[in-house]
């Protein structure tokens, strides 16, 4: 009986593993099939202008979730960089949540630089950022009209996920 015991937590983390769906991505990080949906999301992202360099979508904390680049692009920062980035871009959209009973909820932010354009869109669930939306842009895209034509139609085609 104590075998059957001993190997009881051993079979339950076995059902559990098998119960989550859970792989291994190519970078050997085991991930799981929502991690699935916002690769393919952020890949859909990229898909809906030539001009969108790359589409990442992080937690509230600023953890990147997915990355996609734009096919053949050579990025301007390395991982690490972009994860850095991302965990700022969390920071400035959490302060600015701070004058929305003033100012009304932040649709997105755009940033223009000499080599880049990046934009930062929150996604909500329930009120609160569960997600953000990183993206950056060729130099010479119209950014804020391609967030407004191409990529919020994009989220609310797929709103349930982030729900």
């Amino acid at each position: 009986m104590p075998n059957a015991i001993a190997a009881a937590p051993r079979n339950l983390c076995k059902v559990v593993f098998i119960h989550m769906q859970v792989h291994r991505s190519r970078a050997g990080n085991v991930v799981s099939d929502k991690d699935d949906f916002l690769e393919s999301f952020c890949k859909g992202v990229l898909g809906k202008d030539h001009f969108i360099r790359f589409a990442g979508v992080s937690n509230h904390l600023g953890h990147l979730i997915a990355t996609a680049y734009r096919k053949d692009l050579i990025p301007l920062m390395t991982v690490e960089e972009t994860s850095r980035y991302a965990v700022q871009a969390a920071i400035r959209a959490a302060t600015r949540e701070t004058f929305e009973s003033k100012i009304g909820e932040l649709q997105f932010s755009i940033s223009r630089y000499s080599r880049l354009v990046r934009a930062t869109i929150p996604i909500k669930s329930s009120g609160k950022s569960r997600f953000l939306l990183l993206l950056s842009f060729d130099i010479d895209a119209e950014a804020d009209s391609i967030i407004n034509k191409k990529v919020f139609p994009y989220i609310m085609e797929n709103k349930e996920y982030f729900l």
